[in-house]
């Protein structure tokens, strides 16, 4: 009998146990799952309700990071991550879009903003936390993410009062742009200097000096990524190239066939192609660059704040500034800005949004820099510790005096294949560059459909 009253007992334990794992009450009240809703039990914490949010980045050290900070703040709030690459984030989100597998808050390039609203994957940042946004971080950075429009529609509209400053989409995290990164003690030791040159046609000349073409040997003497439309764009706007207009909002004008880039496209070829060695498009991918440049093996090369980490561990005795002069004009580069959502059907907006608030805090941005390096999208970076005495991190603001938002328009899309394809055919000679920036116009016309 003793041995048949602890069963029953052990068994009505169990039962017990059974029905709070599975959310059950007594009475008349139904089984819940509530795993659906983003929301899970956690059983060291006397079975309280912890939200469990889905966070999309490409950097998990960066997550891990963001996740212990938050999670001691926020106790009832459990990160999870998964990696996704910023320019995928979008066509991923919206494959996955009304799903429990989309997630909660994601990152990705401001200029995806434009294609993301039209498929009504952003939720808007409203009140005091807007308010704060654009208070503190760069004008240009907030002005990008924010839009008049119409959510019954989903599409951007003009605004009615020209003042409008829009309804906010996006919280701004990192400021972005390419800037000039060169070797200190390589160029100290063939050419005398540890600067490099004002105008960027005597660095092309620096590559026919023996000292210079004995170490380069083949190689080229700045990395360029040749096909890579966002990179090359300082070299366009040397040239007066405006994509989409002054304001880069026409999408009437790409001016992709322009003559101010076939300018651009003739100097590419005829004059940068030789000083680095006729090498062909593949051979200049940007990874290749990057390798040569952290090996000491060529002095230059075109880049952004994202590869500092990478230099820095490999010990390159570098610095980063403005991109120099092209016929006595100052390139104008693209900027970006990583910007960080709320999904518009995420089942804990207050909990998304309570984690996109210390993403950008001072905290979260402190966080940001130690784990990746970069700078934060502020208007006063020195509110971050480390930031404003970071000279490599100067040189990339001061480029980005020096540069113009990526349109976000949603015919940005079809930019990309078609200048990056342009650049390519012109670079490597395969048509001239009449042709390639006009097979790029063509390019553009028809998928877009503009004018059709």
């Amino acid at each position: 009998m003793k041995k048949l009253g602890f069963l029953s007992v052990f068994f009505i334990a169990t039962l017990s146990v059974t029905l709070l794992l599975a959310g059950c009450g007594g009475g008349e009240e139904a089984c819940v799952n509530r795993a659906s809703e983003g929301v899970v039990y956690n059983f060291d914490q006397d079975f309280s309700e912890t939200v469990e949010l889905r966070v999309w980045t490409d950097d998990e050290d960066y997550f891990l990071a963001i996740k212990e900070a938050f999670e001691d703040q926020n106790p009832d709030i459990t990160l999870n991550f998964t990696e996704v690459g910023n320019v995928d984030t979008r066509q991923r989100l919206e494959l996955y879009s009304g799903s429990s597998q989309a997630a909660d808050v994601v990152l990705y390039p401001h200029d995806h903003i434009g294609a993301a609203l039209q498929s009504g994957l952003l939720a808007s940042i409203e009140g005091t936390f807007a308010e704060d946004l654009r208070t503190k971080m760069i004008d240009s950075a907030w002005q990008t993410a924010s839009a008049c429009y119409d959510f019954s529609n989903n599409e951007i509209e003009d605004c009615d009062d020209p003042a409008s400053q829009g309804t906010l989409f996006g919280a701004p995290l990192i400021g972005e742009s390419v800037a000039l990164f060169y070797n200190k003690a390589l160029l100290e030791e063939l050419t005398g200097s540890s600067t490099p040159p004002e105008r960027f046609e005597d660095i092309l000349a620096q590559a026919q000096e023996p000292a210079m073409a004995a170490h380069l040997d083949g190689n080229p003497i700045i990395g360029l990524d040749v096909g890579n439309a966002y990179d090359m764009q300082f070299l366009a706007t040397s040239f007066g190239f405006e994509l989409f207009g002054a304001e880069g909002l026409d999408a009437t004008a790409s001016n992709l066939g322009s003559q101010e880039m076939i300018d651009a496209l003739t100097f590419f070829n005829q004059e940068v192609r030789p000083a680095l060695g006729n090498l062909q498009a593949a051979d200049l991918s940007g990874d290749a660059n990057r390798t040569l440049f952290e090996e000491g093996k060529i002095p230059y090369i075109i880049d952004g704040p994202w590869s500092i980490s990478r230099y820095e561990n490999a010990e390159v005795d570098y610095g980063v500034d403005v991109i120099p002069s092209i016929r006595g004009e100052q390139p104008t580069s693209f900027s970006g800005v990583i910007m960080a959502s709320v999904y518009r059907q995420s089942p804990n907006p207050d909990a998304a949004f309570r984690l996109l608030e210390f993403m950008t805090s001072v905290d979260g941005l402190e966080i940001l820099y130690e784990q990746k390096g970069v700078l934060p999208a502020l208007k006063d970076v020195s509110v971050v510790p480390g930031v404003a005495d970071d000279e490599n991190l100067a040189g990339i603001s001061a480029q980005l005096n020096f540069s113009q938002p990526m349109p976000i328009i949603p015919e940005m899309g079809f930019f990309w294949s078609n200048a990056g394809s342009m650049y390519t055919n012109a670079w490597n000679g395969i048509v001239s560059p009449a042709e390639a920036a006009e097979t790029a116009e063509d390019g553009f016309t028809a998928q877009s459909g503009i004018g059709n």
